[in-house]
């Protein structure tokens, strides 16, 4: 049997409602230690703010009141917690990245699954 994202996956996830400012996102990324935070609306992840959206933002002009919705990565690529492992990494190398946020049936954040957590499954499953 296939191994599937839900044994793999990271279930703390650092995630804010939308409506946060720059401000508090850089807050919670400096207390957490991250580098990027999940946005949702209503519990559902909506984009993604990483370090590098940030100095964007900052960079172009924006200040740190702006709302975050203004400046994350809105084209947020998930994958479902059902899903095998290598529709993961299928997903990640399609779209080029390193992350992504793991969804239950009714599309609600429940964890956050990286390109070590796949490769950990990937050994896993080849091991003898």
């Amino acid at each position: 049997m296939e191994e599937v994202v839900r044994d793999y996956m990271k279930s703390e996830v650092i995630s804010v409602e939308k409506g946060a400012s720059l401000k508090e996102i850089t807050k919670i990324m400096t207390e957490k230690n991250v580098g990027s935070v999940i946005i949702t609306e209503k519990g559902k992840p909506i984009g993604i703010i990483t370090e590098r959206d940030v100095v964007r933002a900052i960079g172009s002009g924006k200040d740190l009141n702006t709302l975050v919705e203004n400046v994350m990565t809105a084209s947020l690529i998930t994958v479902r917690e059902d899903s095998p492992i290598t529709g993961a990494l299928s997903l990640m190398r399609t779209y080029n990245i390193r992350h992504l946020p793991v969804t239950n049936n009714d599309g609600k954040l429940t964890g956050i699954i990286s390109i070590r957590d796949v490769a950990k499954a990937l050994d896993d499953m080849f091991e003898p």
